[in-house]
């Protein structure tokens, strides 16, 4: 799938460069009832906020056979920004900047979108990133320290979707802790089962793996391009502690099974997964915060870790995270 910047300009264009994962109205049509003794949901009507965030995606190939393993790094940047939500209804806007010296001598472009819906019962998770630009780090002889090459000609491209259902729906609010229009009053938790689909591509002008590290690596890991799609299935818990004052702390772990196909080029294309190869993945949400029925503050943390098995004893795994710190005011 080539995916040129042209593409990426209007399809960002068309977000508003926006914070998808406020974008609660999208479900507002379904009503549900909630237990108001353990979550309110929404203190007033109208808030703004302000935020820093920072997103990333890396990657990294293993040889399953002698345990060798490179990663790849790209320089991420931070974003600042501001929102303003009315009930359900909510959008952040964001500007970049650099928060590494180097970027300037090594610049990783990216368009970045990692977003939620999180209304009831439903918990919906998407994921939209483009970067160019990656630091390969591959640990010396003595495996303590890493040699770093920039390779500004590798290009990735992900684009995947995630539902979850949740069980506890009427106790346990997914909001609360991690958009913040609403308040978790009572300690609860809640089981979640779902499925995804993920599309991965990897593109570069010649071969990933360093000419040092060659002969680490069989020919089948020697890639220069990669072509993935994942699909599966999830299931885990998510559980909010309500601390004196109204601190709250937050976990949600969501491993799952994922069965892959696509298609790898080194010198030649050649397909994995006949029907499909099986391999696991995992997904944590953390949150800390205060939510008060005027001020809100919450720092939140997401992981997406996806471990392809692409066949021949070598494993492609990639990783979506996105670190994020929101200051609220509930103005009406």
């Amino acid at each position: 799938m080539n995916v040129n910047l042209k593409t990426i300009i209007v399809l960002t264009a068309l977000c508003f460069t926006a914070e998808f994962s406020q974008a609660q109205h999208l479900l507002t049509f379904i009503k549900t009832d909630w237990d108001s003794s353990y979550y309110s949901k929404y203190a007033t009507h109208w808030s703004g906020r302000s935020y820093v965030v920072s997103k990333n995606q890396a990657f990294s190939l293993s040889n399953r056979s002698n345990n060798e393993k490179i990663t790849y790094d790209p320089n991420a940047k931070a974003a600042l920004g501001l929102g303003i939500s009315y009930g359900n209804y909510a959008l952040d806007l964001g500007f970049a900047i650099s928060n590494k010296k180097e970027d300037e001598i090594y610049p990783t472009k990216s368009v970045d979108i990692l977003s939620g819906l999180y209304n009831g019962q439903h918990v919906f998770d998407f994921s939209f990133q483009w970067y160019a630009g990656f630091f390969s780090s591959l640990p010396d002889s003595g495996g303590d320290t890493a040699q770093r090459t920039f390779r500004s000609d590798i290009r990735t491209f992900e684009v995947g979707i995630e539902y979850n259902y949740n069980f506890n729906y009427r106790r346990f609010s997914f909001n609360a802790p991690f958009i913040g229009t609403q308040i978790q009053k009572k300690s609860a938790g809640a089981p979640l089962a779902g499925v995804f689909m993920n599309y991965y591509d990897l593109r570069a002008d010649k071969d990933i793996i360093p000419p040092p590290a060659d002969s680490n690596f069989n020919n089948q890991a020697q890639l220069s391009e990669a072509n993935l799609l994942t699909t599966g299935l999830l299931g885990g818990y998510a559980y909010t502690f309500v601390l004196p004052k109204r601190f709250t702390l937050t976990a949600s772990i969501t491993p799952g099974i994922s069965f892959n196909i696509g298609d790898i080029k080194t010198q030649d294309y050649y397909s994995f997964g006949h029907p499909f190869t099986v391999s696991p993945k995992v997904v944590a949400k953390l949150a800390a915060g205060y939510g008060g029925k005027k001020f809100y503050c919450h720092l939140t943390y997401l992981y997406d870790g996806n471990y392809v098995n692409i066949g021949n004893k070598n494993e492609f795994n990639y990783n979506m995270s996105k670190l994020k710190f929101m200051v609220g005011l509930r103005i009406k």
